[in-house]
């Protein structure tokens, strides 16, 4: 049945699976927006920050104005950055469109492993997904965290392999956005940042949104509403919240920078809803321009699903939607609106699993707040979704062990193994990639480490033999795999040394490893 617009949608059932979906996966707290019609509600659930008796910092509840990581909603902000962008440069010297070869703005820095791709990747393709450049999302637990910028960034790409020709298949890939981004920058002459705040924020209102942690703590007012990030990490007495860094990496730039939290969100919502501010004739932004098969841990159940500017483009029950979600270790955002009914909404949370609480409040507010018919096939279709999410989530809580890692990854390893041909010793050393990695690799109790505590997500690689010169490897973050288990490879020239070591990090390359050299080999 229908709801009035004029009635909150935060009711005492709501409030009751707000508490039942904070519980079951384990989120400290969140805050939520709707935007319906004329009217904007929003509430905060749980904690914003934990106590921690080590420290004596008492907990905070969870505010409507609590400043979240917004992570990758980032990426609707630069699709309508550069819309603007385009309009105004019509009346220039230098006019764009989205048929503008990236490189064409920014030649010295935007070159890919190959000629034609280099040359003929546009704006369109680079902020729809299907450049052809993976997501190689393993970058972020070796990139250092300081030092990195968008330019060197985009410079590191030539290094970067194309999983498939351009305009062939969808690949998600925040470094294509990164690329976009400096090419805003270059050819406005602005930082992203401060454009988007010039030209949408202020317009829309939106005071408490900024592009990074930085910039909020620059203020007292609005430093004290940072959230602190959690996961949750399981132990033998049940389980604990494991503090999390916070997302502070300026190099993501329009990939996932921005900090912000619901209320002003809201604003940004109803502007994509009525187009009557700043997004005023950028109708193409949420056009579809990518298919995609595979489903998303916040698919909607559908056969296919299609990306636009920045947006994922769905139905729910044959009406448009459009959302887009943003995660990063102890932040999770889902953000969306339903043009046809006015309806939108805004959900952050303070933990990666937060993600997964939303898409459950979502669809529910979905359902009772817009009278959407019963259909008993698609809700079995929600229920298999949200059972898809339980798995993915309890498979991320549960590393694989090392044993069925090597039957997994060498599926015919002899029995015994083969020796590896030089002692352990002899494969430490200091390993580079030209992508400005490095790999500092040393002796460990099971085998070898590499500390990598001062990437963008710290972690550690854990290597451990398996047969000859293979090994297992692992990235992990405080007890967690950051992805699954992968094989490495070292290479031993003629003279018994171990010049390279390779790493199966990228499952789209299709066996394709990334290749460090030894220095001073």
């Amino acid at each position: 049945m229908s709801v009035s617009s004029e009635q909150s949608p935060f009711d005492g059932e709501f409030d009751a699976l707000v508490k039942e979906q904070l519980e079951k996966w384990k989120v400290p707290g969140l805050s939520i927006a709707i935007i319906h019609g004329a009217n904007t509600y929003s509430k905060a659930y749980g904690k914003a920050e934990l106590a921690n008796h080590s420290t004596d910092r008492p907990a905070r509840d969870m505010t409507t104005d609590a400043l979240f990581a917004a992570c990758s909603t980032t990426k609707a902000f630069t699709g309508a950055a550069t819309s603007i962008t385009i309009q105004h440069s019509k009346t220039t010297k230098s006019p764009i469109d989205w048929d503008t070869p990236v490189a064409s703005l920014i030649p010295e820095d935007f070159v890919l492993e190959n000629d034609y791709a280099t040359k003929n990747i546009t704006l369109e393709d680079a902020l729809s997904h299907r450049s052809g450049m993976p997501e190689n999302g393993w970058t972020l637990a070796l990139f250092s965290k300081k030092g990195p910028t968008p330019r060197s960034i985009v410079r590191a790409m030539q290094y970067m392999p194309l999983a498939t020709p351009p305009r062939t298949k969808y690949h998600y890939s925040n470094h294509m956005y990164i690329a976009v981004s400096h090419a805003l920058e270059q050819h406005t002459g602005e930082k992203l940042g401060a454009f988007m705040k010039k030209r949408i924020w202020d317009p829309l209102g939106m005071s408490e949104t900024f592009f990074s942690p930085g910039e909020a703590r620059a203020n007292p007012s609005t430093a004290e509403k940072l959230v602190q990030a959690y996961d949750w990490f399981p132990t033998k007495e049940g389980g604990t919240f494991i503090p999390r860094p916070e997302n502070d990496w300026p190099a993501n730039s329009g990939a996932g920078a921005i900090v912000s939290n619901v209320l002003d969100y809201a604003h940004w919502v109803r502007e994509l809803i009525e187009r009557t501010g700043p997004l005023k004739g950028h109708d193409s932004l949420t056009d579809p321009r990518t298919i995609y098969f595979q489903n998303d841990d916040l698919n909607l159940p559908a056969p296919y699903h299609a990306y636009g500017l920045g947006w994922i483009v769905d139905n729910y029950r044959g009406l448009h939607f459009y959302s887009h979600g943003g995660g990063w270790p102890g932040y999770a955002s889902w953000v969306g609106f339903v043009p046809e009914k006015k309806f939108g909404f805004v959900v952050m949370g303070n933990s990666f699993s937060a993600r997964y609480a939303a898409f459950r409040l979502v669809t529910y507010l979905l359902d009772k707040r817009l009278g959407l018919l019963d259909d008993p096939k698609y809700e079995e279709q929600i229920a298999a979704c949200v059972a898809r999410q339980t798995e993915e989530w309890e498979s991320r809580l549960k590393n694989e062990r090392i044993e069925d890692s090597k039957e997994r990854l060498f599926p015919s390893l002899s029995h015994p193994p083969i020796p590896s041909a030089l002692h352990m010793s002899r494969y430490t050393g200091t390993y580079t990639h030209p992508m400005g990695m490095t790999l500092v690799i040393q002796l460990s109790n099971d085998g070898l480490i590499a500390n990598l505590e001062d990437r963008v997500i710290p972690s550690e690689l854990s290597l451990v033999h398996a047969s000859g010169e293979f090994f297992v490897g692992s990235l992990h973050n405080a007890g967690f795999n950051l992805m699954p288990p992968f094989t490495v490879e070292f290479y031993i020239d003629a003279a018994g040394v171990a010049t390279r070591v390779g790493l199966l990090l990228e499952p789209t390359l299709k066996g394709e490893k990334v290749w460090f050299d030894r220095c001073g080999s």
